[in-house]
């Protein structure tokens, strides 16, 4: 009479532990993928997994209808290229004006290529050694009757064009410009840097052999181009070079204008130090394709924290699981360390709860270390991540703690195992339905990073900087030179 009610009251224990070990098992599944197809999607391994051929097909699609200012913007860098590798010995000298001048002929918006090919023709005189006073003849063809020129360089349009290529292969909107913008460049520094020095040569010869005239059109078309480069969008290095060579130009000249011209000389320094200091003080972004600062860092430390805590979960669920697979079906078939419902609750939330909070507190007391696990190439084993061990020794730990919960010494062996394997499938389930809900929510985040980052790379100096720095170019955006 006595055996009956027992073997009653075993059936429905015997039962609830199969049940819920195959939820957690069924719930793990798309939990671990979700984290997986995330994790996929992080800019660094979503570039490193690119297929080639994908992305070819991508950009010849995009090609077939590329707008005109992005033509523009790559027959002007091809030219600056060209000069470049003149520069380096890359290129003839009989060579460098035809491939220039094939270059810029198809020009209809920007009169960038004349100065373009002037740049070239200095190259050719300068190579065969010509004094700089028998310059002008040669120069004044390119450089005449440019008043009010547009001197866009387009990079701009053309890093927006490639952009969509990229992110026609799947790649989120930050990420595909931040390629894109590496693609491009910097084609035009070099031409900066060689144009410009030369040029103020020609002006103090002109001013010296009492040419006034040729001085000014020379002058015009040197403050006019450095002007528009400093204030056009794009690139924030080739902005920041057009800055100090126009302040160094500015702060050579002495004239009627000199008060107005000095000042606005010691806005573009200011402007130049404000980009700098605040470079210096963002911090890297972690997630991102080159190391670079962080245009959106809120976007991005929510986006780092969400992944620590994503990959923390996903270990203890590992752990969890693996202890629960070991140690699960001595719950089965020990009837006599059934537990009740509302125990096994308790016990797979706490557990699940516990580490949790662990996760919890190391993404936020020690980010550092979850930006550098992170960063880890795993090529050694100290550069292996470091969180997720911890994660699934902590989820260890509080397992074998509640499983020796309500055990008394003497029944430690025969009841232990059982009551761990109650706390791994309960802690097992719920932590597999928490990494889904990390996964998702990391999934948000990354999306919202993506979009704050490609908004920041509008304007990438004032997303640094703040609109304080870029009021200090107003004097600039007045002054007409």
């Amino acid at each position: 009479m006595k055996r009956q009610p027992s073997g009653d009251v075993s059936k429905p224990s015997a039962v609830l532990p199969v049940v819920i070990l195959l939820g957690a098992l069924l719930a793990s599944v798309p939990a671990g993928c979700s984290a997986v197809r995330l994790w996929r999607r992080f800019p660094a391994r979503h570039v490193a997994h690119l297929e080639r051929e994908e992305l070819e097909a991508a950009f010849e699609r995009v090609s077939r209808a590329i707008p005109p200012e992005a033509r523009e913007g790559l027959v002007l860098r091809e030219a600056s290229r060209a000069l470049s590798g003149a520069l380096t010995n890359a290129v003839e000298p009989d060579q460098l004006q035809p491939t220039v001048a094939r270059a810029v002929s198809s020009l209809t918006r920007s009169q960038l290529g004349r100065l373009q090919l002037a740049a070239a023709r200095m190259w050719l005189l300068e190579q065969r050694g010509e004094p700089i006073e028998s310059w002008w003849p040669s120069l004044r063809v390119f450089l005449e009757g440019l008043q009010r020129a547009n001197f866009e360089h387009y990079q701009l349009a053309l890093t927006q064009h490639w952009a969509a290529a990229y992110q026609a292969v799947g790649l989120g909107p930050g990420t595909a410009y931040e390629l894109a913008e590496d693609l491009v460049g910097h084609p035009h520094g070099p031409f900066l840097e060689f144009f410009v020095p030369r040029l103020r040569r020609v002006i103090e010869e002109r001013e010296r052999a009492g040419d006034e005239a040729a001085a000014a059109i020379c002058r015009r078309v040197l403050t006019g181009l450095l002007k528009q480069w400093v204030l056009e969008p794009g690139c924030p290095g080739l902005r920041l070079l057009a800055a100090d060579l126009l302040a160094e130009s500015l702060e050579a000249d002495v004239g009627s204008e000199g008060t107005e011209a000095q000042a606005i000389a010691r806005d573009l320094r200011q402007w130049r130090s404000a980009y700098h200091e605040a470079a210096r003080r963002r911090p890297i972004a972690t997630l991102g394709v080159h190391r670079k600062p962080a245009l959106a860092p809120q976007a991005h430390e929510r986006l780092v924290a969400r992944i620590g805590l994503m990959t923390w979960l996903g270990s203890a669920t590992l752990m969890a699981g693996v202890v629960a697979i070991l140690f699960g079906w001595s719950w089965v078939r020990n009837r006599e360390a059934a537990t009740g419902r509302v125990r096994l609750a308790l016990y797979a939330v706490s557990a699940a709860l516990l580490v949790t909070i662990g996760g919890v507190l190391w993404v936020h007391l020690r980010p550092d270390s979850i930006c550098a696990d992170l960063r880890s190439d795993f090529s050694a084993v100290h550069y292996w991540w470091r969180h997720p061990f911890v994660a699934a020794g902590m989820t260890l730990i509080v397992l074998l703690v509640m499983g020796r919960l309500r055990v008394s010494a003497s029944s430690v062996k025969r009841h232990f195992p059982a009551r761990l394997g109650v706390a791994a499938v309960g802690a097992w389930l719920v932590l597999a339905l928490m990494l889904w809900g990390c996964a998702w929510a990391g999934e948000r985040a990354r999306r919202d990073y993506e979009r704050a980052t490609r908004a920041a790379y509008q304007h990438p100096i004032a997303a640094l900087t703040g609109s304080d720095a870029e009021s200090m170019l107003a004097r600039l955006r007045r002054w007409g030179p």
